[in-house]
């Protein structure tokens, strides 16, 4: 009976593998790309693909487990999640946008990248010196692009003065 059952949930298994998640990405512009309209340094642009563009743009980069049925659901559907929230493919729309001051925010306080991407890519693993380094990029790119970073900004620098 065990062995029926194994046998059955692994012909179930091997059928998932057929269906896969839509990973088509509508028609975008280089030039409309945060990095392009940043003109970022080299530094910044090696920090942002390796801890930001896999999921915060049109340009994942997919690891070998993504093609596994039901990990490719659940990885696409993060990364769909990610690009709603911010896609620096599309920074031409984003920049002035509620979540693009946060993103100085959540690098600085270690939210981003997530803990579940640093353990599996080493190139996300920001130093302290890193994170620090990006989220102030991320505060002069928002600053420049007319959004607020006054809020993150000034509670800094009130942790800075010990307050």
């Amino acid at each position: 009976m065990l062995k029926r059952i194994l046998l059955i949930l692994l012909a179930l298994f091997l059928v998932a593998q057929f269906f896969r998640p839509d990973r088509s990405v509508p028609a975008f512009s280089d030039s409309t790309d945060l990095l392009a309209m940043t003109n970022a340094p080299a530094e910044i642009r090696t920090l942002v693909t390796g801890a930001c563009y896999d999921c915060h743009s049109y340009q994942s980069t997919y690891p070998w487990y993504a093609a596994i049925t039901p990990v490719n659901y659940w990885l696409q559907d993060h990364i769909n999640e990610a690009r709603h929230e911010m896609n620096f493919s599309r920074w031409d729309t984003y920049a002035t946008s509620k979540h693009a001051p946060d993103c100085s925010e959540e690098v600085r306080e270690g939210h981003m990248p997530p803990g579940n991407y640093r353990f599996m890519h080493a190139h996300a693993q920001l130093t302290p010196e890193q994170q620090q380094q990006l989220a102030t990029w991320f505060d002069g790119v928002v600053a420049a692009a007319g959004g607020s970073t006054s809020g993150t900004s000034e509670r800094h620098e009130g942790e800075m003065h010990g307050h």
